[in-house]
């Protein structure tokens, strides 16, 4: 029997030797560094294309293009064009290369300058703060517009600062007396005196007044600081948490206080004209003698509120919450306060004339005296209201409810009762009716309850009135 040994090049252990040979160098070229793949990779690249320009490019040319018999000058045309896409296809590989590095450099220049940067921030916060702490108000002063500038180039930075301004604020301007929470239904003390606070805790309050709202991750923390007679005209206080902060006196005139939280703020005399505090929370706010002119305060909570004397000519209050609160002397002409929330509120002697009051809340509310010459009060409720003496010539009471209701020498004259509900209403020989009601009609279905003092029966005037 002839025994026909395997050729020694197909031997499965010399693939097994091979292989090995070959996975330990790959597998630790894997295992490396980026840049001792990329050397080991432009090595093997120089080594090919040495390769591809000496003998290399015969092999090519047979294996791979399939050129076979060429001598001469043909052979070494086609000798040279293999080399010459070598040649190209290093260079590309090349060119690809130094792009890459080329992107990594600036990549590494990059987050140089970032962390240089950031390095010179730390430095400059941790200089502002020094400067924030000296006993020198001019040094503070220093610090403020510092912190200011870095909040102003560091978008990441500004919460921070935002927090030691306000804190610097807490610390160095917090409430240290008690102004009285007189209701004002008596004569309400005088407004305490006004002062101003110091240059720094005003420049303090700029900066957080025009800083870029924004960057901000957290509403303001500014509750239980004394800032009366503070500028504050135009600020930024959206959301800010201003609870029982004193701003007795201070300017908030066009100031943003969209949704502020203010409850038991105290604001009396502060200059409001314009400002937003649309849907701000100023549950017991005192702002007694307050200028609230033209001021946006839809569905602002003002339960509770003292408004004692306060200007309100011309704000918008449209669904505010006013439910017991004191506008007593009030100046409301012109206020639109349609949807508001009145109940229980005091109106007495207020000026609402040509004010809107159309679907109000008035259940049970005071406007004994009150001005509402002209005022829309078109399906308002003012059940069980107290309008005593209240001036309600020409004004518009389409559909209002006035079941209950005190119009005790309340001057109605040129008033519209069309719809109005009448239904137990009291009124006396001193009431002055519209000129087109039956006054005969109305002394039919009262009854006098009291000399000279009527009230209409339950069902009302069978009817609207003529």
């Amino acid at each position: 029997m002839i025994h026909n040994p395997q050729p020694a090049a197909l031997r499965p252990g010399r693939w097994r030797r091979i292989a090995a040979a070959v996975t330990v160098p790959v597998r630790a070229i894997r295992d490396s560094s980026p840049r001792t793949r990329i050397t080991v990779a432009a090595g093997v690249l120089v080594l090919g294309l040495g390769w591809m320009l000496g003998p290399g490019a015969g092999w090519v040319l047979r294996h791979v293009d399939g050129v076979h018999g060429l001598t001469g000058k043909d052979l070494a045309a086609a000798l040279d064009a293999v080399r010459g896409r070598a040649l190209a296809i290093a260079t590309g590989l090349l060119a690809l290369t130094a792009v890459y590095y080329t992107a990594r450099n600036a990549d590494t220049a990059r987050r140089t300058f970032q962390l240089g940067e950031q390095g010179q921030v730390t430095e400059r916060y941790t200089k502002s703060i020094e400067q924030l702490g000296s006993e020198t108000r001019d040094i503070r002063l220093g610090g403020i517009y510092g912190l200011e500038r870095i909040a102003a180039d560091s978008a990441r930075d500004h919460p921070t600062v935002m927090e030691v301004l306000t804190a610097f604020v807490r610390e160095h301007a917090p409430v240290t007396t008690t102004v009285s929470t007189t209701t004002g239904e008596a004569s309400p003390p005088p407004a305490p005196a006004v002062s101003v606070p110091t240059a720094d805790i005003q420049a303090a309050l700029t900066v957080i007044g025009r800083r870029t709202a924004g960057h901000d991750t957290r509403p303001l923390d500014l509750f239980d600081i004394d800032v009366a007679g503070a500028n504050l005209a135009g600020a930024n206080l959206s959301g800010a948490n201003l609870h029982d902060a004193h701003m007795i006196g201070a300017n908030l005139s066009g100031a943003n206080l969209h949704d502020a939280h203010m409850i038991g703020a105290h604001l009396i005399g502060a200059h409001m004209i314009g400002a937003n505090l649309i849907g701000a929370h100023m549950i017991g706010a005192n702002l007694h003698d307050a200028n609230l002119a033209d001021a946006y305060l839809f569905d602002a909570n003002l339960i509770g509120a003292k408004l004692h004397g306060a200007h309100l000519d011309g704000a918008h209050l449209s669904g505010a919450h006013l439910s017991g609160a004191s506008l007593r002397d009030a100046n409301l002409h012109g206020a639109h306060l349609d949807r508001a929330h009145l109940a229980d509120a005091n109106l007495s002697g207020a000026n609402l004339h040509d004010a809107n009051l159309a679907d109000a809340n008035l259940h049970d509310a005071n406007l004994d005296s009150t001005n509402l010459h002209d005022a829309n009060l078109a399906d308002a409720n003012l059940v069980d209201a107290n309008l005593i003496g209240a001036n309600l010539i020409g004004a518009k009471l389409h559909g209002t409810h006035l079941d209950g209701a005190h119009l005790s020498g309340a001057n109605l004259h040129g008033a519209h009762l069309d719809r109005a509900n009448l239904d137990g209403v009291i009124w006396t020989e001193l009431t002055v009716w519209p000129g087109d009601a039956d006054i005969e009609r109305i002394r039919m279905a009262s009854q006098e309850i009291t000399p000279g003092v009527f009230r209409i029966g339950e069902d009302g005037l069978d009817g609207p009135t003529p």
